[in-house]
């Protein structure tokens, strides 16, 4: 059971998962990142699956999701963020900017341990590390309902829709990095002020967020903007045709 894939897109890949991964163990999230392999039926042609290593990691705030094209088998596999940082630098180091395109990455599993190695059919006995990898039963189950159940329509239960939503920033940041990384537009998907928002960048990336809810308690804050805009006092613009009008003579 193995799969491997460019090293440039598994670092791409764990930089983004790191910023939506729990930093500790403990509370609603994981601190780690699940790995697995999947056919991906995404991009420019939907019709031809890709094989990929799908990456998932969750704070119990925000959620993250994306894969990478890769060749083999990965079943579940938690790698623990404890690990992440220490890898992801001595990733860095195996290729430059002449080999970015063809170093390639092999991860396996042997008993209890995951490996991370350079390609053995390219590189023989080269770099490695293994790590423990983590009890796939303090991964949080609701994380895959929760990316795939979208709401088009606001549930009569809930208040009426108001125009406000409310993020803290630590929640919005890593995706507004995250679509700076890859160029691409941040596109968010809300249908209600208190319920989860959906995210997307590019064909590569979901995600979610959790929106604050506090001021939703009370009515009436949430119509539109309270603070007030001072607007200056400009000249008015001049433009090429006043300034080539002629002059009307004065009256005698």
């Amino acid at each position: 059971m193995s799969v491997r894939m460019l090293t440039k897109d598994l670092l791409a890949l764990l930089d983004d998962l790191m910023l939506t991964a729990q930093a500790e163990p403990g509370g609603a999230g994981y601190a780690g990142m699940l790995l697995h392999t999947s056919r991906v039926n995404e991009g420019d042609d939907p019709g031809a699956a890709k094989n990929c290593l799908v990456g998932t990691s969750t704070n119990g705030e925000i959620i993250g999701h994306t894969w990478t094209e890769a060749g083999g088998h990965l079943p579940a596999t938690l790698l623990p963020v404890r690990y992440v940082t220490p890898l992801r630098l001595a990733l860095g180091k195996l290729f430059n900017k002449d080999t970015k395109e063809t170093h390639v990455t092999d991860i396996r599993r042997e008993g209890d341990h995951i490996v991370i190695a350079e390609d053995p059919d390219l590189f023989g006995g080269g770099w490695s590390q293994q790590f423990a990898y983590g009890d796939l039963d303090h991964w949080p189950r609701s994380v895959f309902p929760l990316l795939a159940q979208i709401n088009l329509v606001a549930p009569t239960t809930l208040r009426p829709v108001e125009n406000r939503t409310d993020f803290p920033a630590r929640r919005l940041a890593p995706f507004v990095t995250i679509a700076g990384r890859r160029s691409g537009e941040l596109s968010l998907y809300r249908c209600h002020q208190s319920l989860n928002v959906h995210v997307q960048v590019g064909w590569q990336y979901r995600g979610l967020l959790v929106p604050s809810t506090g001021w939703n308690d009370s009515s009436g804050e949430g119509g539109s903007p309270d603070c007030g805009v001072y607007a200056a006092d400009l000249p008015a613009i001049v433009t090429a045709e006043d300034t080539s009008r002629k002059p009307e003579p004065a009256p005698a």
